[in-house]
């Protein structure tokens, strides 16, 4: 294959976003030809407040802290911050559906880095050489939403990585890379996912040079064998974490 690549990279702009992603934008931003952001909860204050509506106060205020790092004092460790530093085109989409508009077939390798709008099929098949997505648990195990948060919440001493190539389904994808990390004793949530976000961004780098040289192999996720999904956390993760004496900060490992 012609080392010749165009990338498309489909973010929301978070301090784990920009973790995620930071390594292959420093090696390969010439290859990156367009980042699209999704606005999606940003763009609306009743989204907000349906989240709001939907997990524990506790939770809420995790997301809600970590919005306010983003914005106040990690100005420099977000995605839309290297976009800049780089020179790379960008767009902000509010729905899915403002991907009709871009001409995804300009593309041929994709990536999605919390990306928390849906992709079709026709989104997807324009790129010849698939778009990847990152999710922190053992596919087909914990597929949905705040994996990383479950298992923690619930003692796991390892957390799992799974790089896969995404197709129509949820977290259904072949396999491209899985891997695990300790649990230490000092973690919180944010520290667990932050060391989590900077290994599997690292991983993509040997991603990319195995799709550069066809060497990269798929391992497909059997689907009907054991799988578990879940959903926002809720009352029950709240009763986790207390159990398990589970923080989602700890003030030594917030900076």
């Amino acid at each position: 294959m012609s080392n010749k690549i165009n990338i498309v990279l489909f973010v929301n702009d978070s301090y784990f976003s920009y973790l995620l992603s930071k390594k292959i934008i420093e090696l390969h931003h010439k290859r990156i030809k367009k980042i699209i952001f999704s606005r999606s909860t940003k763009s609306s204050a009743k989204k907000i407040f349906k989240i709001f509506n939907k997990v524990p106060i506790t939770y809420f205020f995790y997301r809600s802290f970590i919005q306010a790092l983003t914005s106040f004092f990690f100005k420099r460790k977000t995605v839309s911050y290297l976009a800049q530093k780089f020179s790379i085109n960008t767009l902000e989409i509010d729905k899915g559906s403002d991907l009709d508009l871009v001409e995804l077939d300009k593309f041929n390798l994709g990536f999605c880095f919390n990306f928390d709008l849906i992709l079709h099929a026709e989104n997807i098949d324009c790129i010849s050489k698939g778009i990847y997505n990152i999710h922190a648990s053992k596919l087909p195990l914990d597929k949905g939403i705040s994996p990383v948060l479950w298992a923690f919440s619930r003692g796991d001493k390892k957390i799992w990585s799974s790089i896969y190539k995404i197709d129509e389904g949820i977290d259904s994808g072949a396999l491209a890379d899985q891997f695990s990390i300790d649990v230490k004793d000092t973690d919180s949530a944010f520290s667990l996912y932050k060391r989590v976000c900077i290994d599997s961004g690292a991983r993509l780098v040997e991603l990319i040079r195995k799709i550069l040289s066809d060497s990269q192999k798929l391992t497909k996720i059997d689907n009907n064998k054991e799988s578990s999904y879940n959903s926002w956390p809720d009352n029950s993760y709240k009763t986790s974490m207390k159990n398990n004496n589970k923080k989602h900060f700890k003030i030594i490992n917030i900076f």
